[in-house]
């Protein structure tokens, strides 16, 4: 008995001595594809772009916290705006999302998703931007140890009650409609706080563009500006 206790004592012993495995990540200006976990991956880096919409203060905001610096062939448009900067065209991220198997359903250029603004007596499922869901998350490496937020844990929201503002968690609904890609946008955009045509990924509670939900993006919750993160993007894939 007493041999069987040592040997199952060292058994613990030793597998606690295991280090846990390395994430997988992409090589810089790369895209990875992990299809195991059915995930993209992309690598980041953390910008503060203070006096931005939304960036430590509330307010309302079209552009996403993340985003590519490339897009369309050129310099992203909204660039500047991203708290999360990939290293990767937005075109890139959407041939590996479509190539994981993740289906835009209703998409629109930004012109076109213009005529579709807000809530009317008319709105229908096509003024809203539909694909299969997404999760996201952004991890990075502290010392040895490894840390994974949500992407939504970054940011809070802000709603009217009775004429007061209640802070609430974000809660955003992410679906993959990749209009930025389809119709070139130039954004850089991949997951806007609004259904906003003009990147990857939407929050489509609303209808497009309107209502904006009032958010903050906190930046004392992420890494310090200049740090390397990578962006994990989980689509639930249809299966028809």
């Amino acid at each position: 008995m007493r041999s069987l206790a040592f040997a199952l004592s060292s058994a613990a012993v030793f597998v606690s001595l295991v280090p846990a495995a390395e994430p997988k990540v992409p090589k810089a200006g790369s895209v990875l594809i992990d299809e195991d976990r059915g995930d993209v991956i992309l690598s980041a880096v953390v910008q503060h772009p203070e006096g931005k919409e939304c960036i430590d203060t509330y307010g309302q905001r079209i552009q996403a916290f993340v985003g590519c610096g490339k897009a369309a062939g050129g310099d992203a448009k909204m660039a500047a705006y991203f708290v999360f900067l990939v290293d990767v065209p937005t075109e890139e991220v959407h041939k590996a999302m479509m190539k994981l198997g993740c289906k835009p359903r209703v998409h629109y250029s930004m012109a076109e998703g213009r005529k579709r603004v807000g809530w009317k007596p008319t709105t229908g499922v096509s003024d809203f931007l539909q694909g299969d869901p997404v999760a996201l998350s952004v991890f990075w490496k502290v010392g040895e140890k490894w840390v994974e937020k949500p992407y939504q844990d970054f940011v809070s929201e802000r709603v009217m009650v009775e004429g007061k503002p209640v802070e609430k968690p974000w809660t955003p609904h992410f679906v993959y409609h990749g209009s930025g890609a389809l119709h070139k946008s130039g954004t850089g955009c991949i997951a806007c706080p609004c259904d906003c045509a003009g990147g990857l990924i939407a929050d489509n509670r609303n209808p497009l563009y309107e209502p904006k939900p009032l958010v903050k993006f906190d930046t004392s919750k992420g890494p310090k500006a200049g740090t390397q993160v990578f962006i994990r993007l989980h689509p639930t894939l249809t299966k028809e």
